[in-house]
């Protein structure tokens, strides 16, 4: 399943939102639906029901429908669930606004903060610590919900339903065809995979005549750059300090000049129509950086692919790495608020996580102790790593998103910067951090 990349770029929303939100289990969709159960849209008109929207593809929302059946049963209480399509956050703004949200529903990493200062989401701190919730906040990696809190670091407004790490997915047969004898996640294997590694294979696809890797403006994207080189994105305080870290210039300076060279290509400059997906789907990509939300689309492609961690400056390392994830939260005017809590609780538990992602095959758990959820079936070979990667990677860094306006300007202005060739590390380090911390 997936939820996770409200603020990714269109194609990477389609596939999020669709699969991802699986990225946590993301799927795009149009119009706040009704979809499981018979409810009126704020799906709670009495003390036994209670309902959550999300966006869904139609396997997601199949999926739904049945764990609302089943956590019916659990609570005791009438439960069901409505698929939104289309522009979900526009959507739901309306609902609420109308009294009729929701008692929970789905926020993706990027809008969190406006529902925050709107006094649309409730804060879930004494819920969590109450002694009723069946799932405790130590359960999540501490660095997929700081996103979750108000913009004074207090507070927590939502859970990470589930997640989808920064990983490299890679087509061996261009790799192979460019002449790279040894593929990505070999090489991790064998301790060599560092930048000197995938900088060799960027310059062998290129000259192959095919695309070695497309970026976005999203900061899922770009933000690797700063730490998987060794630098620091974001002080304790949650102030963005990449702008006087040596290391995360010289990731950022890397990324530019492959930007530069052509081994990279950015997204926003290709032709109308095309995507990373699209290319990597139709053989003409060798990397493509996305999260587990891409397997159920590779499943019956006819090259041999499988994923690799971002390089590291030893070659053997994992790095820190960015997570896609949203979040459930409570209507802060939820019309059954006690079920609408356990209801929350019960859709991030173990319990609830597993039923939901097994099978699934786009997003993995948000909670510890599910490791087995993203290596089933064994495919993609090197599985393991997206566990490996979620324990140290992290979410969408609150100073990115914790104001609305910041939320709203940073993937405006990365793209600005991003098509300009005179951009620098220091005049991207500098552009960025005057938004965030300003």
């Amino acid at each position: 399943m997936s939820d996770s990349l409200l603020s990714r770029p269109v194609d990477r929303r389609a596939l999020l939102r669709t699969g991802m939100l699986g990225a946590l289990g993301l799927a795009a969709a149009p119009a706040l639906a009704a979809c499981g159960g018979g409810s009126a849209p704020g799906g709670s008109s009495g003390s036994g029901s209670v309902s959550w929207a999300a966006w869904a593809n139609p396997g997601e929302g199949e999926r739904y429908k049945k764990f609302a059946e089943e956590l019916s049963k659990k609570i005791n209480a009438k439960v069901s669930f409505q698929a939104v399509v289309g522009d979900y956050e526009a959507k739901l703004l309306s609902q609420l606004a109308g009294g009729a949200a929701p008692d929970a529903f789905y926020v993706g990493d990027g809008q969190m903060a406006k529902f925050i200062g709107a006094k649309q989401v409730s804060d879930l701190s004494d819920y969590l610590s109450g002694g009723k919730s069946p799932v405790k906040l130590e359960e999540f990696p501490e660095g997929l919900y700081q996103w979750c809190k108000g913009a004074d670091g207090t507070g927590l407004y939502g859970l990470p339903v589930d997640c989808n790490p920064s990983v490299l997915w890679f087509n061996k047969d261009v790799l192979s065809a460019a002449g790279v004898s040894s593929d990505p996640a070999q090489l991790f294997d064998g301790g060599t995979w560092n930048f000197d590694a995938f900088t060799d294979a960027l310059d062998k696809v290129r000259g192959s005549g095919k695309k070695g890797l497309i970026l976005s403006n999203w900061w899922f994207n770009w933000a690797w750059a700063v730490t998987a080189f060794g630098g620091t994105l974001q002080d304790e305080s949650g102030k963005i300090v990449f702008a006087d870290d040596p290391k995360a210039q010289e990731g950022l300076g890397w990324l530019l000049e492959q930007f530069k060279s052509g081994n990279i290509t950015y997204a926003g400059s290709l032709p109308k129509g095309q995507s990373g997906d699209a290319l990597f789907l139709a053989g003409q990509l060798a990397f493509n950086n996305v999260g587990r939300w891409a397997l159920p689309t590779l499943k019956s492609v006819k090259f041999g692919y499988d994923i690799a961690p971002l390089p590291s400056p030893t070659g053997k390392d994992i790095m820190p790495a960015p997570v896609a994830t949203a979040a459930i939260a409570l209507n802060a005017k939820a019309k059954n608020r006690e079920k609408a809590l356990e209801l929350i609780g019960n859709y991030v538990s173990k319990e609830g996580q597993q039923f939901r992602l097994s099978g699934g095959g786009n997003a993995v758990a948000s909670v510890k102790g599910l490791d087995g959820l993203a290596t089933e079936g064994g495919v993609p070979a090197h599985g393991k790593l997206f566990n490996e990667v979620v324990a140290k990677g992290y979410a969408m860094p609150n100073a990115f998103v914790s104001k609305a306006k910041t939320a709203t300007e940073l993937p405006t202005l990365v793209d600005k910067l991003f098509k300009n060739p005179s951009t620098t590390a220091a005049s991207f380090s500098e552009a960025v951090s005057k938004l965030v911390n300003g």
